[in-house]
């Protein structure tokens, strides 16, 4: 039997979420994370606002996208942006 842990990283900007908006995204990376292979820009995601949250997470779909990307030597995470 395997178990999972959640890895999560969390940064307020300002306030912090002061609506209800949110935007997910996935981060992927080359060489267990040595190398990114896409730019995930926060501030693209709430433009013109000063108070967002950004939730960096490995969570469940990650977790299914592993052994399909372990043979390429790549991990992904969550970015979730809420406004």
């Amino acid at each position: 039997m395997s178990l999972s842990g959640c890895m999560v990283h969390s940064h307020t900007v300002g306030l912090g979420s002061t609506g209800t908006g949110e935007q997910v995204t996935r981060q992927y990376y080359w060489l267990f994370g040595f190398a990114r292979v896409n730019e995930v820009d926060a501030q693209r995601f709430a433009p013109e606002l000063t108070s967002y949250e950004v939730e960096t997470k490995f969570g469940f779909v990650d977790m299914l996208l592993a052994p399909l990307l372990l043979p390429l030597t790549a991990t992904s995470r969550t970015v979730v942006v809420r406004t």
